[in-house]
């Protein structure tokens, strides 16, 4: 009977460190998943809410796309590592009063904005991703030239990751045991899209006239009924430097993830912990 107790709770202790490790695994899972569709929501909701804000200010139709980079928590990566996530979003909004786009300008017939975490891409002058002419046949039949904002086709990364930690442990026999963990992370990111446009004819006066896009690429020059040639290269792009942490008490938004900041390109991240053991 004496042995038979001994093996039952020798097989209740195995049985507690197998599934007890598994529930602690799907509970870190079920943590990263739900930060990431917290992540989602946020951008979302941003995304709608910047292009509600530009749409006020253009008078018009504005697209906004609104991308996220950050390093979120990972139970498999290293002390402050992480792991790289993006999330994005669009939100179409029309706003207008009158007659639509900013007043005394031609190209009026909407706008297209496309932003990294703060970053906007795009020209300054067009204050969003450049327009292009495009000759349309308007509902009076005249054909007229329309100004439309092109479509990220493709989009390069470059990026570049360095991390190293190390461990220290230090025994004193009369202040007992202290340990330092430290980590260096440098993570670089570099992102350039690339745009195209349809130059497709459209004519309003025929009924459900939906000609099949004819798509101008980076690289190919544009040139309808003598308008001033347009080459569509590479958007500017964004160089998004090292990640960072807002310390911030009463902003809990930040809580666990890791927001890239332009102002920290290829700075390193040094983070320490140092915790002691009395014997």
């Amino acid at each position: 009977m004496k042995n038979l107790r001994i093996d039952k709770t020798g097989q209740a202790a195995v049985e507690l460190a197998i599934f007890g490790s598994l529930i602690l695994l799907a509970f870190s899972i079920l943590l990263m998943y739900g930060q990431r569709l917290d992540n989602q929501q946020q951008v979302k909701m941003e995304a709608f809410r910047r292009a509600l804000h530009k749409a006020y200010e253009r008078n018009g139709n504005v697209s906004y796309t609104l991308k996220k980079e950050s390093r979120n928590f990972n139970l498999f990566a290293g002390f402050g590592q992480g792991q790289p996530s993006s999330v994005g979003s669009t939100a179409s909004v029309l706003w207008q009063k009158g007659m639509p786009g900013d007043a005394g300008s031609e190209k009026s017939e909407g706008f297209a904005y496309n932003a990294v975490n703060d970053t906007e891409i795009g020209s300054a002058d067009e204050k969003g991703l450049p327009r292009y002419p495009k000759r349309i046949i308007n509902i009076n039949g005249k054909e007229v030239t329309t100004w439309i904002t092109p479509s990220i086709y493709k989009e390069e990364q470059l990026r570049t990751e360095g991390y190293s930690s190390t461990i220290k442990k230090e025994e004193n026999p009369e202040s007992g045991i202290v340990n330092t963990r430290v980590s260096d992370l440098k993570d670089t990111l570099n992102i350039t899209p690339y745009v195209r446009i349809d130059k497709a004819k459209t004519d309003a006066t025929k009924p459900h006239d939906v000609p099949l896009p004819e798509y101008v690429y980076e690289g190919e020059s544009y040139d309808p009924n003598d308008e001033p040639v347009q080459t569509l290269a590479a958007v500017p792009g964004v160089a998004l430097g090292a990640y960072y942490v807002e310390d911030d008490p009463d902003d809990n938004t930040k809580d666990n993830r890791i927001d890239y900041s332009p102002d920290q390109v290829g700075t390193t991240i040094h983070k320490e912990r140092r915790w002691e053991t009395g014997y």
